[in-house]
């Protein structure tokens, strides 16, 4: 039939193979094919292209339903016979019981779009066949005497028989799990018997349109639920302390606050063929609702209740995704005492806060002053051993630099590297103070060397200069019980150290030396070469960097030299500015 009404009758006098149609189906290259009695028949823009019947390879030709596949092979349902596959206007192959099909009266074959097989609906059970063309059986749904099979974008399979319509989710069923089921027949709405050997149909909305005995019934396969359930929900009694109270429904049930056991005898009264699961949920002191299907509903017990208000809930739960879908609730409150409100635990708490309060007012008053101007005191004597301990450290300090008249300030220079390295690796106030203290007294030991070695111009003789470097340990000996600053010996006692290990005294090398001796040791070398010695001029800058650069990771440790040449590079090390600033001290002074 055209879309303005004209029709084309096509039987045996104009070529198709019997008058006994069953199916047509349109192909995806629009080709018309019809299955009926006699076999297969195959039209095109109003002509009949071909006939496929006995003659041409079907044992039986009697077909019952046909699918087309994604490749444009043709399934065709036997009644008898399996499943005839036909390629090219051929017949190919054929699938019966001993490729897996339980029966060989096909009644229906529906492709499964998700998973790429088919379910084939036989006489006396469901089959799938899969991508590979691999057939088995569905042994795990309920039912065997089914007539057609449908799904919806929920992934719920509905399949019509002779009890009514199965449903069942289709990944479990295909999972070869046991399924949950639901029943659509008379007891839940459907009157009339389904027709067998019908063709049913699936509009856009999924609404289902299907033949029984009475006409044609319509039913949403997202809402089929919604009519057909009714369940009635009560808290039937409740046992207090082994005493049966009976629950008038929206009034509240009042507990003594002694109760000690309180037992719930919860009642769903079903009128489906359904088997829901149910749950009970005490809200205010289950942290879960407790979940079970409605045969294993029975009475909850509660012991040592707390005081308070809860709200019990008794609902009928979907059965795909346990959402509830009915629900009655009751309220249940235990009665509280006086001393149960949080009111009357505040001011509990609030006298109590007040009377400690006022107790320890009255013994530590006295010695909050006494005790106030005792840290005063303590507090003014640390201010003052501070003070004296910086002026202590700069006294040595210019008395060390004093004894070598060509190394004037050495001491207060090498401070001042070290600090400025110091930030740079992100040193604290705190450690920059101890830093510098421990770099203005790292050449203390030269006390204890003689003025003719300190001050000699020429080439020291292998005594005089193991006499030199002894300078070390006498410093670390000096500072060892100088308790202001903690360590405040590694500087004196390391300075001389090497990163590669051949320094003095000790020959410590790398992260051995600590961190504050590696510091003030290439601030020391650095200010070395850059003053005026006894023996010699102080260097050209662009050699002194040389030197760092050629000590990097040797003489020096390798962070420490990169950050030596990024201050001088920046001019945050300003040479001039140094000793200009040293000359005006020395003229105060």
């Amino acid at each position: 039939m055209k879309k303005n009404g004209q029709y084309t009758i096509y039987n045996s006098e104009n070529g198709v193979s019997s008058d006994k149609i069953r199916t047509t189906i349109e192909l995806k290259n629009g080709d018309i094919l019809a299955a009926g009695d006699a076999g297969l028949t195959y039209i095109k823009d109003g002509k009949v292209l071909q006939n496929i019947g006995e003659k041409d390879g079907l044992l039986n030709p009697k077909m019952l339903c046909t699918l087309e596949l994604e490749d444009g092979t043709i399934l065709a349902g036997t009644d008898g016979n399996g499943i005839e596959v036909i390629k090219d206007g051929k017949v190919s192959a054929k699938y019966g019981k001993a490729e897996g099909l339980s029966s060989e009266v096909i009644l229906r074959m529906v492709a499964d779009e998700d998973g790429g097989g088919v379910f084939i609906v036989t006489s006396n059970s469901i089959c799938y066949m899969e991508s590979d063309r691999s057939i088995r059986i569905l042994d795990n749904f309920p039912y065997f005497n089914n007539y057609d099979l449908v799904g919806n974008k929920n992934g719920m399979l509905f399949v019509p028989g002779s009890a009514g319509i199965y449903v069942v989710d289709k990944k479990d069923l295909l999972d070869g799990k046991e399924v949950e089921y639901q029943l659509l027949n008379s007891k839940s709405g459907l009157e009339n018997a389904l027709t067998p050997n019908a063709w049913n149909y699936v509009d856009q909305d999924e609404n289902l349109y299907f033949s029984t005995d009475n006409g044609v019934t319509c039913m949403n396969l997202n809402h089929y639920n919604a009519s057909i359930r009714s369940y009635r929900m009560q808290m039937k009694s409740v046992e207090i302390d082994g005493v049966r109270h009976s629950v008038k429904r929206g009034e509240p049930l009042y507990v003594e606050r002694g109760a000690e056991t309180i037992e719930i005898f919860p009642e769903i009264i079903n009128y489906s063929v359904y088997k829901p699961y149910v749950s009970v949920y005490l809200e205010g002191y289950d942290k879960a609702p407790k979940v079970m299907q409605q045969g294993e509903l029975s009475s909850v017990i509660y012991t040592n209740l707390p005081v308070g208000s809860y709200t019990f809930h008794l609902a009928v739960l979907d059965s795909k995704d346990q959402s509830v879908q009915v629900e009655s609730t009751y309220q249940i409150i235990k009665k509280a005492e006086i001393y149960d409100n949080w009111w009357f635990m505040l001011y509990m708490v609030a006298v109590f806060a007040i009377a400690v309060t006022y107790l320890t007012w009255l013994v530590f008053h006295t010695q909050v002053q006494r005790t106030l101007n005792i840290q005063k005191r303590e507090l003014e004597l640390v201010k003052k051993q501070l003070e004296m301990g910086n002026e202590t450290v700069l006294t040595i300090a210019r008395t060390v630099d004093a004894k070598d008249v060509n190394t004037s300030q050495h001491s207060a220079r090498v401070a001042e590297y070290s600090v400025m390295i110091g930030k740079e690796l992100g040193f604290d106030e705190q450690k920059c103070s101890e830093l510098k203290r421990a770099a203005l007294l790292h050449d203390i030991g030269k006390i204890g060397i003689p003025d003719r070695i300190l001050n000699k111009p020429e080439r020291l003789t292998d005594e005089e200069y193991k006499e030199m470097k002894s300078h070390v340990v006498k410093g670390g000996e000096i500072l060892k019980s100088f308790t202001l600053i903690d360590n405040i010996e590694e500087g004196a006692l390391y300075h001389h150290e090497r990163y590669d290990g051949k320094g003095y005294v000790h020959g410590l090398k790398g992260e051995e030396i600590p961190l504050n001796a590696r510091i003030i040791g290439i601030a020391d070398a650095f200010d070395a070469m850059t003053a005026n010695r006894v023996y010699r001029k102080k260097l050209d800058m662009d050699f002194v960097l040389g030197e760092l650069k050629k000590g990097r990771g040797t003489q020096f440790d390798p962070q420490l030299t990169d950050i030596m040449l990024h201050l001088i590079e920046t001019g945050q090390i300003d040479m001039q500015r140094l000793y200009d600033n040293a000359n005006v001290k020395e003229e105060e002074e």
